[in-house]
């Protein structure tokens, strides 16, 4: 066995050991996508653009599963904790407007809009739960 090959296999090793599975998956598919990107590069610009839209939802998409393996995590902690505290602040809010103002001398049109997004979370985790009956009390 070569330095070079020992190396790779300590390192491929040390990789499945050691990082976490969502760390996989998300280098995984961090991978592939720059795969489908240059492939994507030699066709030209319009299948550029579909392979980029195609990404956009597919990012959309695995957004979505993450938060909600974020709240299945949170739900499991929350399950065996002895103490936790969440405090949380969410406000999305925006309004727009648009007008149009005429005269003999001139027409003006005019859009505008306004957003605020407040968020806020804190939770807090202490100790671990030994069974049901220490959520108790």
């Amino acid at each position: 066995m070569t330095k070079k090959s020992f190396s790779e296999v300590a390192g491929n090793v040390a990789y499945e050991l050691f990082v976490s599975g969502y760390v996989k998956v998300i280098r995984a598919a961090m991978s592939d996508s720059q795969g489908d990107i240059k492939s994507a590069e030699g066709k030209g610009i319009a299948e550029l653009e579909l392979e980029a839209t195609k990404q956009r939802i597919v990012m959309e998409f695995q957004s979505h599963q993450a938060r909600v393996l974020q709240e299945v995590a949170i739900a499991e902690r929350i399950s065996t904790s002895s103490e936790v505290e969440i405090t949380e602040y969410y406000d999305v809010s925006g309004k727009g407007h648009a007008g149009l103002n005429a005269s003999e001398a001139s027409v003006s049109v005019g859009v505008g809009g306004e957003g605020r997004k407040v968020t806020h979370r804190v939770i807090n985790f202490s100790g671990f739960s030994n069974s049901p009956s220490d959520l108790d009390g």
